[in-house]
């Protein structure tokens, strides 16, 4: 047998707005630039020590970090305009 299940609006909204942060996320991630993009991937979503992201992309660990700063940094204020909009 089928089994239909439905969502309430209450139990949808949850849902939603994960996947419309989702989305944010990976839009904001698309914008940055290339090495930005790459190490906040390796780091932050990936989980690869620093070490590791230095030999893999032939970078010095003090580029890296500087790299991870902008790159976050770009995110933070990315998703503050995303939740700031029509607030006064």
């Amino acid at each position: 047998t089928t089994e239909i299940y439905t969502l309430s609006l209450h139990d949808a909204l949850p849902i939603l707005e994960a996947e419309d942060s989702v989305r944010w996320m990976e839009r904001i991630m698309e914008s940055l630039p290339a090495q930005q993009k790459m190490v906040l991937q390796l780091r932050d979503v990936e989980q690869y020590e620093f070490e590791e992201i230095c030999d893999l992309l032939d970078m010095k660990p003090t580029a890296v970090r500087v790299t991870l700063s902008r790159a976050r940094k770009t995110v933070r204020e990315e998703l503050a305009k995303k939740h700031n909009y029509g607030i006064s």
